[in-house]
């Protein structure tokens, strides 16, 4: 493919006394008008290449089927309302509904499909006060992480005048008597709204009915840029709890108020950020939470929001806890076995009840209940079956089907989880996908590698259209629960992060070379994708272990391990990968495995489709710009290097419909050319 002529600039960077050239610094401005016009022959080129390719139609028509099935977020109960969103399928946003039931005749409340041509704005949250009689909402733009918060009156569906501005990151709190809410925010960015890194966040009350400049700061440490903060309000009304991490760091302070006492203050209750905490329900004075505190793989205690002292109610078992709720008068408590979940429940004093049944291996997604009453929703979902919503009775244990999407097409998938030895020893659990007609032993076949690896985010079982597409055409698609993840609590996170990060690639790396070895397939017919971390995870298989793979797929992925502080909430990762500017010793492992910096002229590269958005406000557009720029510069015109940018899209929530089928079927029609799939199997 013939390149785009892409200028240079002397641009050089003393990190400890290395010299680090950065000839495409300019183009970190995507809105400069040469870049623009860069990127516009870039989208020319890449769209050109990607509708040639024969099996593009039949995999459009596949997606288009899948994924506009019917979805349904988990219904809230407040007062004697129930919200949720859904969407039936035919358009390009989910809304907002109200109903006397869970699933009850509805009333549309909130519908953002009017709001832009091209479905791009979408409902991002939406927090009803414990009344169900007012509602604080934001819309998601273009996919910003920006949130404009809004507050509507439910019965009549009128908004009020309250306009709360430059909040990222966590959902507003409604006081007890829904005076006003809290959140948090930034202040306005400096600069372009997009790029301007975000510090200083700070928590601050918003009272209905005044101006935003009169919000009350609650709490901000000014002299901690990095930290972030999450308040949450007990169902009780009686304690407000706040939490703070530094940036993405999974240890947490916590500062606590009792709103019922006249005199009450802010105070702290864990001064120290030493282990994770996260609430999850009240009773009386306890506040019981989650914590890995003297227990890796978590455990529930309650904690005496006055004097801080500690009792366990729940064990750390061999399993890793990741969530829980309160539900008529129980504990309700998700956790992953070998990256799946399973449920438990409790009484209040810890005592196990019993475990509940799920429909098979998959993923408990989210919980929303009330404490004072019985019925639990749960989010669910796994490899091949779409996100459902289960109602679980907590008195009397019964599980029952509340939503599954119609429409679904019946397939035989086969999941079955192997082990991998990575370099250094360690097993690494996999999960792979394929009909039952395909196994090693009549390999090779068409396989794609899937990874994260970061950030304590588990790998589980979830319905993903392009990988299920891809199955029943043939290939065989493997999922890896790379260390740097949340599969096995914080050991395991923390085994694949800062001056380990390099396991992670190992990992993979071994992943790959199993699959290879073992008949599943070959290196021809191999690739490999990630989002976001996994888009750090995909560059760097890229240059480190080119020959593994027939192609790459980085998506809006982090791939200059140098500048990724300078943007938006990219000083929060520092946890997770260092701070190059801060640490000579951080500076060299990020430079080690650096994509951008790691690509080498001498190297002979397989196909690649870099994919970013040009709104994306959490990894910026510069990541994937810059990189695809190098790369085109160090691959002969034979090769294949394309960029793709998403208009109007973010980093990959909110995109409307029409966009995300268009974006699915692009990656997969790449992703089926370069690993053999034809284009007869997506008929």
């Amino acid at each position: 493919m013939l390149p785009i002529p892409t200028r240079t600039v002397d641009q050089v960077e003393d990190f400890f006394g290395t010299k680090v050239a950065d000839p495409y610094r300019w183009m970190e401005d995507t809105d400069d008008p040469e870049v623009a016009a860069w990127l516009q022959a870039q989208a020319s080129r890449t769209r050109a290449y990607l509708d040639a390719l024969p099996a593009l139609p039949g995999i459009t028509r596949q997606l288009n089927a899948l994924i506009r099935l019917p979805t349904s977020g988990l219904p809230q109960h407040r007062g004697a309302v129930w919200f949720r969103t859904r969407n039936d399928g035919h358009e390009q946003q989910a809304v907002l509904v109200v109903s006397d039931q869970p699933f009850g005749a509805e009333r549309v409340l909130i519908d953002p499909n009017p709001l832009a041509a091209d479905g791009s704005t979408a409902l991002a949250d939406a927090v009803p006060d414990r009344t169900g009689r007012l509602l604080v909402f934001s819309y998601t733009e273009a996919g910003s992480d920006w949130n404009t918060w809004r507050v509507l009156n439910v019965e009549s569906g009128v908004e009020r005048p309250d306009v709360v501005r430059w909040s990222k990151f966590s959902s507003p709190r409604w006081l007890p008597d829904a005076s006003g809410f809290l959140y948090t925010a930034f202040d306005a960015p400096d600069g372009n709204e997009f790029t301007s890194r975000n510090a200083a966040q700070r928590v601050q009350l918003h009272r209905l009915g005044t101006d935003q400049a009169e919000d009350e700061v609650v709490l901000a440490l000014p002299d901690e840029p990095e930290v972030n903060f999450w308040p949450e309000i007990t169902e009780d009304g009686r304690w407000l709890v706040i939490h703070a991490t530094r940036g993405t760091e999974y240890d947490t302070r916590v500062w606590v108020r009792d709103l019922t006492a006249p005199d009450g203050i802010l105070r702290p209750l864990i001064p120290k950020a030493d282990a994770a905490w996260s609430l999850i329900g009240s009773s009386g004075t306890s506040l019981l939470m989650l914590t890995d505190r003297d227990a890796p793989l978590g455990r529930i205690v309650a904690l005496d929001a006055g004097s801080g002292a500690m009792t366990e109610l729940v064990a750390e078992r061999s399993d890793t806890l990741e969530t829980g709720t309160v539900a008529g008068g129980r504990l309700v408590l998700s956790w992953l076995r070998d990256a799946s979940s399973r449920l438990t429940l409790h009484r209040l004093d810890g005592a196990e009840i019993g475990e509940m049944t799920l429909p098979g291996l998959g993923s408990v997604v989210d919980l929303e209940a009330r404490e004072d009453e019985s019925l639990v929703h749960v989010g669910f979902t796994s490899f091949g079956t779409p996100p459902g919503v289960l109602a679980i009775d907590v008195e009397s244990g019964e599980v029952s089907t509340a939503f599954s999407p119609s429409g679904m097409p019946s397939a035989d998938l086969v999941v079955e989880q192997v082990r991998v030895a990575s370099k250094d020893g360690t097993e690494i659990p996999v999960f792979l996908l394929h009909r039952p007609d395909v196994h090693a032993g009549t390999g090779p076949h068409p396989a794609w590698l899937y990874g994260y690896g970061g950030f304590r985010i588990p790998m589980t079982p979830t319905f993903e259209p392009t990988q299920f597409s891809f199955t029943a055409a043939g290939g065989v698609v493997a999922v890896a629960c790379l260390r740097g993840g949340g599969e096995y609590g914080a050991g395991w996170h923390d085994a694949g992060r800062l001056a380990n990060k390099q396991n992670v690639f190992d990992d993979a790396i071994a992943v790959a070379e199993h699959l290879a070895h073992s008949g599943w397939t070959s290196t021809a017919k191999l690739a490999v994708s990630g989002r976001s971390n996994g888009g750090l995870l995909a560059g760097a298989l890229l240059t480190q272990r080119a020959d593994l793979f027939a192609c790459v797929v980085p998506e809006v992925g982090v791939l200059d391990m140098l500048r990724f502080p300078k943007w938006t909430i990219g000083q929060a990762w520092v946890s997770d990968y260092g701070d190059p500017y801060a640490d000579a010793d951080q500076f060299a492992t990020l430079y080690a495995y650096s994509p951008l910096h790691q690509l080498r002229p001498d190297a002979d590269y397989p196909p690649v489709l870099v994919l970013t958005s040009d709104h994306d406000d959490r990894v910026v557009p510069a990541h994937s710009v810059k990189f695809a720029a190098r790369l085109q510069a160090v691959v002969d015109e034979n090769s294949v290097a394309l960029l793709r940018v998403a208009a109007a899209g973010g980093h990959g929530h909110g995109r409307a419909q029409e966009a995300l089928i268009t974006e699915r079927a692009d990656v997969l029609a790449f992703v089926a050319a370069h690993t053999g799939l034809p284009a007869e199997a997506f008929v």
